[in-house]
């Protein structure tokens, strides 16, 4: 009873959120303005992705790669799959055939329409790290949404599509072709909790969606532990110890929520921080 009046709240403010949404995206086409900041959540198939899965297992949850790329590091193979489809791009890293570590896009900083030479220009830069490395823009433009100031530049090449980026609190937060300001610019969209029903959820493994606090519990104290702000969002990278001796994992959640985690192994050269 507990957790079908879990899931009927669950259903409820998902649906809330939607609503909301719907009422900004009108308002947003009458008005010509961003919607207003704020969160909402979205379940999503990559929460059922776990360390330790195999290609094929990936592939059942997950369908088809948009891409994947196949590489060797120390010779071991690896392989990284993007996830465009859905409502997180999302890239899944496997190593030696299982899976080591998953993110998500949940800041849509940008789409496969953008001109190359704008993947050098990583989210969450200033906008003078990001004049240094694309230059000096053919234009820029200031604006002010709800009390935010937008910095806008705009960037045009010969034969590729004029490209705009956008910085609010000078950090580079959205990337978009042409002069448009994204209506979702202000908006945070997070992974919903994972459904503990599904018969291939393994008890103890972190998986996007899950709260700091479930991680804690799970883990124990952090050893270590750094907080900042993105697009005015609390967000954290985090490193734990999966168990007394044992391998590392490297985590990153936004509003307490983890959105992106990756199995990095054991740290031999340090003693100390291996907790021996």
């Amino acid at each position: 009873m507990q957790r079908c009046l879990k899931i009927l709240t669950a259903t409820a403010v998902v649906a809330g959120s939607f609503g909301l949404h719907a009422a900004a995206a009108e308002q947003q086409n009458r008005e010509g303005m961003p919607w207003p900041p704020g969160v909402e959540f979205r379940a999503t198939p990559a929460s059922r992705i776990h360390v330790g899965m195999t290609t094929t297992e990936v592939a059942a949850v997950m369908g088809e790669a948009t891409m994947t790329t196949s590489y060797i590091n120390d010779g071991i193979p690896g392989q990284t799959l993007d996830f465009a489809s859905g409502p997180f791009r999302s890239k899944i890293k496997l190593v030696n055939g299982s899976v080591s570590g998953v993110s998500l896009d949940v800041f849509g900083a940008g789409g496969d329409d953008l001109p190359p030479f704008t993947r050098s220009a990583w989210p969450g830069l200033n906008s003078a790290a990001v004049r240094r490395v694309l230059g000096t823009p053919s234009e820029q433009r200031h604006e002010a949404f709800f009390g935010i100031d937008v910095e806008q530049l705009i960037f045009r090449r010969p034969g590729e599509p004029e490209a705009s980026l956008f910085f609010a609190a000078d950090r580079l937060v959205a990337k978009r072709v042409g002069q448009a300001i994204p209506a979702d610019i202000f908006r945070i969209t997070l992974p919903s909790p994972p459904d503990e029903t599904n018969e291939d959820m393994l008890e103890g493994t972190v998986r996007v969606g899950i709260k700091a606090s479930d991680v804690r519990a799970l883990y124990g104290a952090a050893k270590l532990d750094v907080a900042y702000r993105f697009n005015g969002q609390p967000a954290a990278h985090a490193i734990y110890q999966a168990r007394p001796g044992g391998s590392f994992v490297s985590l990153t959640f936004v509003d307490g929520v983890l959105t992106a985690f990756d199995d990095i192994g054991r740290w031999p050269e340090d003693d100390t921080f291996q907790g021996r």
